[in-house]
């Protein structure tokens, strides 16, 4: 079986707990939208968001880990940072605690993304395989009637898109409290696959996503326009651009949130 691992902020460093709540809830709701029940969600945070959502899957980890200094993050060069290792930090907690349900495979979903509804099915089916990384995975602009699908390397983008064997997930911590979703390599020398279908949907410019936030989505368009063409035409081959269909938002579980 397979337990996904949600690691939540701190309502101390929101900008917005209402929204990112909307969020988180649409995120779980999506997480135990799985097509088998051979699932368990382990959620860690200081305070539980404000979801009215319940699953008998769903167990809550509280910690009193202190909010981190709510700084801003360079979203081109910045990574390790106070928050990404508070993530870390609860990401370490939540492994540690998943334990009890003697998985197989774990999955860390950030409490903004939605997940592909087979992901438990898929681990069910190959449950002695290493892991996985999300080469395909959707980015998704709140509140657009279109999606993004980056089919080439969508996990330099997004943190929800690991599935790795449970006694290997550590691994993807670095020394300096960091989750490393990039990597197809860990530490010794176990190769990650690609999952054959697209993993989740990245949420974007959500008002709660502090390094894909509208300022920084900006940031990077103008630095890759300082780039130029060569650049350009790299970053298009990797997305195409669908309308976001209903079979994309049964799937993942996307659906539009309230304002």
């Amino acid at each position: 079986m397979i337990v996904f691992i949600i690691p939540v902020k701190s309502s101390l460093i929101s900008s917005n707990w209402k929204r990112f709540s909307q969020l988180f809830e649409r995120c779980i709701k999506s997480v135990c939208n799985q097509t088998s029940t051979n699932f368990q969600v382990v959620v860690v945070c200081n305070e539980k968001p404000d979801t009215s959502f319940e699953s008998p899957h769903i167990e809550y980890l509280y910690v009193d880990f202190p909010p981190p200094v709510s700084e801003q993050v360079n979203p081109i060069a910045g990574l390790e940072s106070p928050k990404e290792a508070d993530k870390a930090k609860k990401i370490l907690a939540g492994l540690e605690y998943a334990k009890k349900f003697n998985p197989s495979h774990v999955m860390v979903v950030d409490a903004d993304d939605c997940i592909n509804q087979n992901i438990a099915k898929f681990v069910e089916e190959h449950p002695e395989a290493d892991g996985w990384y999300a080469r395909k995975g959707y980015v998704y602009k709140e509140g657009k009637r279109y999606i993004y699908l980056n089919a080439k390397n969508f996990n330099d983008l997004c943190g929800t898109s690991i599935v790795v064997r449970a006694d290997l997930a550590e691994l993807l911590v670095t020394e300096g409290n960091y989750y490393d979703h990039t990597t197809v390599t860990l530490k010794n020398g176990k190769k990650l696959q690609p999952l054959p279908f697209a993993g989740s949907v990245y949420s974007v410019e959500n008002q709660e996503n502090y390094r894909m936030t509208t300022t920084a989505v900006k940031a990077l368009a103008t630095k890759s326009y300082q780039r130029g063409l060569n650049y350009w035409l790299e970053k298009i081959s990797k997305y195409r651009i669908f309308l976001l269909t209903n079979s994309i938002r049964q799937q993942f579980g996307l659906y539009k949130l309230e304002a």
